[in-house]
Parts: structure tokens; C-alpha cells; sequence
């Protein structure tokens, strides 16, 4: 009995101690950053865009890159109404390198090439809905002042920007970087990067491979030319595995074609959920 008097004191403290050490645990779990995703697409759903028009069923072999206008307002009341808000490729880098993740029910929306209809997009669609996108640009199309080529000019890039929207590197030419030679792979990164960041006044650190065509040695080559990040296309190309080597430089992204509806709109955004 004597013993088990004697007992209790060291048992209040070590319990004392054990209590204090779960609050404190719980106080850094709270205030610790979460660690960073190996996959940039894993914590963020990204959007993959070319055209909004009513054209598709004339043009069946392009009808899987176009969207109906009506159908791209419902996508972004959808995204309204669900409390998702856009974020830009820049703001996903400051996070990643913040060790942070992306606030939730961020989504970053994509348009690839470059078309002069891009402007219509961010003013007719992504502004009235408080909205950004990012816009893959090749730098080869682009002329200094609007010429009537369906590309955007210098000019209405300086404008998306201005708009608060961001543009990033899609290379020169558009070619298919995994056919390309070494000097010409090094080319159409660096050239279309350094002509692109001296209209756009940022670090251009982001690069949609043409196509989504990418392998090993077009991803070393997107990391040797300083690029953060390689923009791989829908889930319907074949990436290079294993995934967890190439991290950021495999990102991948999820179209709509010209006969998704809404459903398939939400069905595809609760998909990547599951991811």
C-alpha cells in the first residue's frame, strides 16, 4: 500500500508531461507547412483549353480541342459555385518553394498555342467570372502588332498580361521536341523563354511541351534550360515513367472536347479528387 502511495506523484508528472507533449505535438502539426507534392497535378487540377467555339462538329478532326461557349460558362460556374479559385503557374512555384500547399479548391486553367481569340477568352469569360489563365505561347506565330495570322500578337500578349492573366513558353515552332535534335531541342526552350521575357517583364519558368510529346531526353533538356516546370498534355499520352523521378517536369492535365457536358465537366474534376 505504502509503495503504491509513494507512486502516485511520479505518475501525475509523467502523465502531466505526456499531455503536454500531445498539445504541443498538435500546435506544430498546425503550424508546421505541409510538405511539398512531388506532383504539382496531384494537389491542383489543371484545365487544358485550345479553342472556345461553336465550330467543333464542322471540324471533326479539331472538335477535341474545341469547346462550346456555353458550355465553357457552365465550367466556370461550376468552379464558382464549387468555391474553386484560380492560380497561376508563378503563384504555384512561390508555394512549392515556400515548402507550402496550394490554398484548396485552387484550379489553374490552360490554353494552349497562343490563338488571338485568347483575349476574347480572358475578357468575355475568365474576368467577368474573376478568373485567370495561363497561355502557352509559341513564340514563332507571335507578330509585333495584330496582323490577322489567328495567333496573338506582342501586343495582345503585353494586354493579357496586363489583365492580370500569364503567359508562358509552348517553344518556337511547335515542333514535336522529342524528334528534335539536341542544338534544336536547346533552341526552341531558350530562344522562345528569353524572347518571351522580354515582352512579358517575368521569369519565364514554365514550358507545355507542343503535342504533350516529352521522353527522358526532352525532360533532362526542359531541367538544363532553367526551366521549373514541364506541362505534359491530357491523360490520354503516355508519360515517361517512373513519374517519381521526372516530379515536376511531367505535369499532368485534363481536357474537354466539344461534346462534354457539364457531367463530364464534374465528373473529371471529382477524378482528379480521388488522385
Amino acid at each position: 500500500m505504502t509503495r503504491k502511495a509513494q507512486a502516485q506523484p511520479w505518475f501525475a508528472f509523467y502523465a502531466a508531461a505526456a499531455l503536454f507533449a500531445g498539445v504541443l505535438s498538435l500546435l506544430l502539426v498546425a503550424t508546421t507547412p505541409a510538405p511539398r507534392a512531388n506532383h504539382p497535378d496531384m494537389s491542383v487540377p489543371i484545365l487544358m483549353y485550345h479553342h472556345v467555339g461553336d465550330w467543333g462538329a464542322s471540324n471533326p478532326a479539331w472538335a477535341p480541342y474545341v469547346v462550346k461557349p456555353q458550355e465553357f460558362a457552365r465550367q466556370l460556374d461550376w468552379l464558382a459555385a464549387h468555391q474553386f479559385h484560380t492560380i497561376t503557374f508563378q503563384e504555384l512555384l512561390a508555394y512549392q518553394s515556400s515548402n507550402m500547399r496550394p490554398p484548396a479548391h485552387s484550379v489553374i486553367l490552360t490554353f494552349d498555342d497562343g490563338w488571338a481569340e485568347d483575349v476574347d477568352i480572358a475578357k468575355k469569360f475568365l474576368a467577368p467570372h474573376g478568373m485567370r489563365g495561363v497561355f502557352f505561347v509559341y513564340t514563332g506565330a507571335v507578330a509585333e502588332q495584330d496582323n490577322g495570322s489567328g495567333y496573338v500578337s506582342w501586343n495582345q500578349v503585353r494586354q493579357l498580361e496586363e489583365a492580370g492573366q500569364e503567359v508562358q513558353s509552348h517553344t518556337v515552332s511547335h515542333a514535336s521536341l522529342d524528334t528534335l535534335a539536341p542544338s534544336r531541342l536547346e533552341f526552341e526552350m531558350i530562344n522562345s523563354r528569353d524572347t518571351m521575357q522580354a515582352h512579358v517583364g517575368h521569369a519565364v519558368q514554365v514550358l507545355a511541351y507542343p503535342f504533350g510529346h516529352h521522353d527522358a531526353r526532352v525532360i533532362q533538356a526542359t531541367r538544363d534550360a532553367g526551366y521549373k516546370l514541364g506541362i505534359a498534355a491530357d491523360d490520354e499520352i503516355v508519360a515517361v515513367e517512373p513519374r517519381e523521378q521526372w516530379g515536376n517536369f511531367q505535369v499532368r492535365r485534363f481536357k474537354m472536347s466539344y461534346d462534354d457536358g457539364i457531367d463530364v465537366f464534374a465528373a473529371r474534376m471529382a477524378e482528379h479528387a480521388q488522385k
